[in-house]
C-alpha cells in the first residue's frame, strides 16, 4: 500500500536526454545542408536558440514528472499525469499480465530502473511505465501486482512444502558465450545490416570529397576494364563487416540470457547494456515454435519460441524467445525441465506427408517464379533469370519433406517450412478452433489442408499444413473432437 508518490527525479535529466537524441538526427542533416553558408552573426543567433530551447526542454520535462504521480493501494495501481488536460488511469491487479523492469548502465547509474505494467487487452492502453522508481520501490510494485492476486496459491504450496507433501522445484537453463555466439553468428540479420550500411552510404554519399570517390573508382574500374575481384572483395569486406556487426550487437542485446522456471511462472532475463526482465505465466503460453534457420539447421541448431495470450497489439508482446539457441538433440531435455506439459515427438510417430503431395508443393512454390521468368524475357538476357527456376524447385521439394504431423495424448505438433523450419507444439486445451477444408483439385487427390488457431496477438495466430492425407485429417479431427 501507498500513497500517491512521485517518480525518481532523474526522470527529469533522463526525459531531457531523449528529446535531445530525438532532435540530433534534423539538426545534424540541417548543418550538412547549410555548410559555408552560416556566418559568425547567424551562428550566435543558433547558439542563443538552442540554449533557450534546451532550458525549456529542462523545464517542460521537469513540469511532466510533477504531474505525473503514482499509488498502488486497494487492488489497484492508480496513475494521474497531465499538464493541461488532466488523466487518471486504475489498472486493477487482476488484470495485470506482467510486470517487466529494464534497465541499462545509465540507469544502474542512477541507481533506478523502468517498469513496464502488462494487463489483458491490446492497444496503447494494455500498457504503462513508470520510466524512473528505485530499485527497492521496482521490487515493491512487481510484488504487490503480481503476488498478491495468487497469495492464496503460493501460501498453500508452501504449506505442502513445510509438510513435506510437495518439493520445491526450480529449474533454470542460462546461455553460454560460445552458444550466444553462434545464435548471433547464425541469426542471419546480417543482410538486413548489410541494406541499412548501404541505405547510410547513400545518403552521405554527397558529401564526400570528390577526390577521394575519383581514386576508389580508378582503382575499381580502371582504364583496362572493370576490376572484379577488388570488386568483389569489397563486396565482400562490407558482408563481413556487417556480419560482425550483427553478431556483436546480438550478443550484446542477449548475454546472460536466462530462464528460471518455478512452479507455473518464468522469469526470463538478458542484456548487459540494456537489462530486461520478463516474467511469464504457463496458463498465457498459448504455443511453442522451435524454428531452424538455414543457417542453423545444417549445424543442428535452433531457437524456441512461446505464442503469449493476453499480449498488446506489439508483435514482442505476443511472441517471447524462449531460448535463443539450443541444439537440436537438447530440445527433449530441454521441454522436460522447462515446460514438460509439451514433449517432442519421436521421429517415427510422426505422419509424413502422402506422395502425391509432392508435385503440389514443387507447383505452389515454381508458379510465381516461372510468371516472374516468363516476364523477364522481355528484356534483354533475359534468359538468365531460368536460374531462379531451379531453387524454386527445391524449395518446393524441401517444404515438401518438411512437412509432418502428430498426435499425442494431449498434444498436436505440426513441422513444416516457410523458408526456415518449425516444429509447432500445441495442447489441446489451447486449440481455439480447427480448421479441414480441401479445394477441387485436393479433393481429387483426396488431400486436405488442417489449420489450427490459438489465442495470441490481436488477430489470433492460425497455423496449418497443406495438402495432408484425407485420412490423418481425420484422424486429428476425431483425436479433437473426442471429450
Amino acid at each position: 500500500m501507498s500513497e500517491y508518490k512521485h517518480q525518481h527525479p532523474v526522470m527529469i535529466i533522463l526525459d531531457t536526454i531523449k528529446s535531445i537524441i530525438y532532435a540530433i538526427p534534423p539538426l545534424f542533416f540541417f548543418a550538412l545542408s547549410t555548410r559555408g553558408e552560416l556566418s559568425g552573426v547567424n551562428i550566435s543567433y543558433f547558439l542563443w536558440i538552442a540554449v533557450i530551447f534546451f532550458v525549456l526542454l529542462i523545464l517542460y520535462s521537469a513540469a511532466k514528472w510533477y504531474f505525473y504521480t503514482y499509488q498502488y493501494k486497494d487492488g489497484y495501481l492508480n496513475i494521474r499525469r497531465g499538464l493541461l488536460f488532466k488523466k487518471e488511469r486504475s489498472i486493477k491487479r487482476e488484470r495485470v499480465q506482467t510486470v517487466n523492469i529494464r534497465t541499462n548502465i545509465l540507469l544502474k547509474l542512477l541507481g533506478v530502473a523502468s517498469v513496464q505494467v502488462k494487463t489483458a487487452g491490446s492497444g496503447v492502453e494494455s500498457e504503462l511505465t513508470l520510466n524512473a522508481v528505485t530499485i527497492e520501490e521496482t521490487q515493491n510494485i512487481k510484488g504487490y501486482l503480481e503476488t498478491q492476486p495468487i497469495q492464496k496459491y503460493h501460501d498453500e504450496y508452501q504449506a505442502e512444502i513445510e509438510h513435506g507433501e510437495k518439493e520445491a522445484k526450480v529449474n533454470s537453463y542460462h546461455i553460454s558465450p560460445w552458444n550466444l555466439f553462434l545464435a548471433g553468428a547464425t541469426s542471419g540479420r546480417f543482410m538486413l545490416l548489410f541494406s541499412v550500411i548501404a541505405a547510410v552510404f547513400s545518403q552521405i554519399y554527397p558529401y564526400i570529397p570528390d577526390a577521394y570517390l575519383r581514386f576508389v573508382l580508378e582503382q575499381i574500374i580502371p582504364e583496362t576494364g572493370v576490376n572484379v575481384i577488388l570488386l568483389a572483395m569489397l563486396l565482400l569486406g562490407l558482408l563481413l563487416l556487417s556480419w560482425a556487426i550483427s553478431t556483436l550487437v546480438f550478443m550484446v542485446r542477449y548475454a546472460n540470457f536466462t530462464i528460471t522456471r518455478q512452479d507455473d511462472d518464468f522469469r526470463i532475463s538478458w542484456g548487459v547494456i540494456e537489462q530486461k526482465e520478463y516474467n511469464l505465466n504457463l496458463n498465457r503460453v498459448q504455443a511453442l515454435s522451435v524454428q531452424d534457420g538455414l543457417l542453423r539447421q545444417p549445424f543442428g541448431l535452433c531457437s524456441i519460441s512461446a505464442e503469449v495470450a493476453g499480449g498488446s497489439s506489439e508483435k514482442q508482446d505476443y511472441i517471447t524467445r524462449l531460448y535463443p539457441l539450443l541444439h537440436f538433440s537438447e530440445l527433449s531435455k530441454f521441454l522436460e525441465d522447462i515446460f514438460p506439459e509439451y514433449s517432442m515427438p519421436e521421429e517415427e510417430d510422426m505422419q509424413l506427408l502422402p506422395i502425391r503431395s509432392r508435385k503440389r508443393y514443387v507447383i505452389r512454390s515454381s508458379i510465381p517464379v516461372l510468371v516472374l521468368v516468363l516476364l523477364l524475357q522481355l528484356l534483354p538476357h533475359g534468359w538468365v533469370s531460368l536460374l531462379l527456376l531451379p531453387p524454386a524447385i527445391l524449395l518446393g521439394l524441401s517444404r515438401y519433406n518438411a512437412g509432418r504431423t502428430a498426435i499425442l495424448d494431449k498434444q498436436l505438433t505440426f513441422r513444416y517450412r516457410n523458408i526456415n523450419r518449425y516444429h509447432v507444439f500445441v495442447l489441446k486445451n489451447h486449440i481455439q478452433s480447427l480448421q479441414i477444408s480441401s479445394n477441387p483439385f485436393q479433393r481429387r487427390s483426396d488431400l486436405g489442408t488442417v489449420r489450427v488457431s490459438v489465442l495470441s496477438s490481436p488477430a489470433g495466430k492460425d497455423f496449418k499444413i497443406a495438402d495432408v492425407d484425407n485420412m490423418e485429417n481425420k484422424k486429428i479431427w476425431r483425436w479433437f473432437s473426442r471429450s
